[in-house]
Formats: structure tokens, C-alpha cells, sequence
């Protein structure tokens, strides 16, 4: 048996006559499709993270390249705030990727939590908590040549102890596309909202963008969005996100949802950069982002035994 390692750029060809082992650490898998995690105490990197990837994507032939290609280029330009892959594996077992497990509280884990114990997300909080997913994205979209997350949902966003936000699992996206599946199957199997096509989804900038819409929403609705919800219910969810927002607050933030999510194609934002810049004219005009810091870090306190 042949697999193959990739670790920064590299490539080398290991020869074995058995599987490997079974992998032994902390297992969960997160609602986002791409597979099975474990997490592992390795030095000198401390804890990495372990992905089995799914079925789905480890026997599509042109996934691997992808994610390989995607996991050298982010390593040489050093994308702020998106997790570092350390290797690729295949082996019989199939396609394990191992990049460094992200420290902080899933966004996924906190939305989940608002809905099932009742916690307040106050107006404030809820748009220092957006906008903090929306300077992350934003980031990444400034470096050269056009760079896309791919995959940007809850599951895929953590939060530090001060409400910043970091990105993970930013080598995906080329992979999904690879699968020339349509939006509604590719979000009712990972979970990642894309624009309406007139062909198959392309997963570019422009798609981050619609992700990141679907983001924010179910941050304004205080809950995740379900399998059903989305792309056909859209719409009436940015209704309901911004029914009980005072004017003119309500109307910014509905028309900010709606060209994020792509609504009105020709009232868009080309990349996460312009959404920033629009959602900071937007909240700074009613200068929220003290208090609503403030009441943010207050809600992720007894939340930090939400470790990613």
C-alpha cells in the first residue's frame, strides 16, 4: 500500500503493509457534512485535529487534489485568522486531514445555546458578534488575487474570549465545488449557503458572501437555520430577523441582509470587504459597538466550557 503525506508543500510516498492504527483522542463531528473529528496532544504543535473526511468527498477523485492545493496555497500566504493545516494522509482508511485544533467556542456550539437555554443576545451584542464574523471574512478577501474561504458557517467560525473571531477549515471550498452539486443539495449536506446560478455554484468570493449572510441571519435570529429554511425561506427569515429593530436600524440591517444574501442581484456586495465597510457605516451610525462588546464578552463567559 501507497499514501501520500503533504505537509507544507511537500510530498513524500510511505510504503506499509498494514492500516493504520485506529486514531485515539477526543471524537465529535461537527453538523457540517466534511466528516469525523478527533482531537490529539502532539508536540511541538500541542493539539491537532484530526478529519476523517467523508465519503462524499475522500472517493471523488477531484476533491483531494483540491484540498491539497488549497491547504499549500494558504500555508505560503498566511491567511489572518484561518487555521494552519499541518498533512494530508491517504491511506486504505481513506483521507485524514490534520491542521491545528481551533481554541474557543464554536459559533455553531453558541447559537445552539441561545436557542435551547433561553439566554438574551441583547441588539447590541448580537451586531458586535456579526460584526466581528464580518472583519474575520473581510480579512481574508484582502489578500491578493481573489482568495475564498468556501465553506463559512457557524461550524466553521470560533470565537476567543473577547468575541473575536477566527476561521477554520479554509481548504474546502475548491473540493466542494469539485462535486458540481446543485445549492440545495450542497446545503442540505454541509451546511454552506451559495447565490442563485444559472449553473452549477461556483465557490468564490461571491459565494463567501452569501455564506456570510446566512451567518449573520441566524446570528440575528438567535439560532441556527434549518435543513428547510434555506435557500426558498430566505427572505421572510430576514422579515422575521429585523421585524422587532426600531427604525431606522431595522431597515439598514434588513437591506444590509438582503444584498449580503444576494436577494436583489443587482444590489450586492462583490466581496466580504464591501460588506464590512457597509455594516460598519451601519452600526457606527448608532454607535453601538462599546455596549454591544461589552454585552457580548458578559454572554461568552460562563460559555468558555464550550471549548472547540
Amino acid at each position: 500500500m501507497i499514501f501520500n503525506i503533504w505537509h507544507m508543500g511537500s510530498l513524500v510516498a510511505t510504503r506499509g503493509g498494514m492500516a493504520r492504527e485506529p486514531i485515539h483522542g477526543s471524537h465529535y463531528a461537527l453538523n457540517d457534512g466534511l466528516g469525523e473529528r478527533w482531537v490529539l496532544m502532539q508536540p511541538p504543535h500541542a493539539r491537532l485535529e484530526v478529519l476523517a473526511l467523508a465519503p462524499a468527498l475522500a472517493s471523488h477523485a477531484a476533491a483531494e487534489p483540491a484540498i491539497r492545493a488549497r491547504a499549500e496555497r494558504m500555508a505560503y500566504i498566511a491567511a489572518p485568522g484561518v487555521g494552519t493545516v499541518r498533512r494530508i494522509e491517504r491511506d486504505a482508511a481513506g483521507v485524514r486531514v490534520v491542521a491545528d485544533a481551533a481554541t474557543g467556542i464554536r459559533l455553531s456550539d453558541f447559537l445552539e445555546r441561545l436557542e435551547s437555554d433561553g439566554s438574551v443576545l441583547p441588539h447590541a451584542a448580537m451586531l458586535e458578534l456579526a460584526g466581528s464574523v464580518i472583519r474575520a471574512l473581510a480579512a481574508l478577501h484582502r489578500l491578493p488575487n481573489g482568495l475564498a474561504h468556501g465553506a463559512v458557517t457557524p461550524a466553521h467560525i470560533v470565537l476567543a474570549e473577547d468575541g473575536s473571531a477566527g476561521l477554520t477549515d479554509g481548504v474546502f471550498g475548491a473540493a466542494l465545488e469539485s462535486l458540481e452539486w446543485n445549492r440545495e443539495r450542497l446545503w442540505r449536506e454541509f451546511h454552506v449557503a451559495l447565490p442563485a446560478a444559472a449553473s452549477l455554484p461556483r465557490f468564490d468570493q461571491r459565494a463567501d458572501v452569501t455564506q456570510l449572510g446566512a451567518v449573520v441571519l441566524a446570528v440575528a435570529l438567535r439560532r441556527p437555520l434549518r435543513d428547510h429554511e434555506y435557500p426558498r425561506g430566505a427572505a421572510d427569515l430576514v422579515i422575521e430577523a429585523t421585524s422587532d429593530l426600531k427604525a431606522p436600524g431595522a431597515s439598514a440591517f434588513r437591506m444590509w441582509l438582503q444584498q449580503t444574501l444576494q436577494l436583489h442581484p443587482r444590489s450586492i456586495f462583490a466581496s466580504a470587504v464591501e460588506a464590512e465597510r457597509a455594516f460598519a457605516e451601519m452600526t457606527s451610525a448608532h454607535g453601538v459597538r462599546r455596549a454591544g462588546a461589552k454585552a457580548l464578552s458578559a454572554l461568552l463567559e460562563p460559555a468558555r466550557m464550550l471549548i472547540a
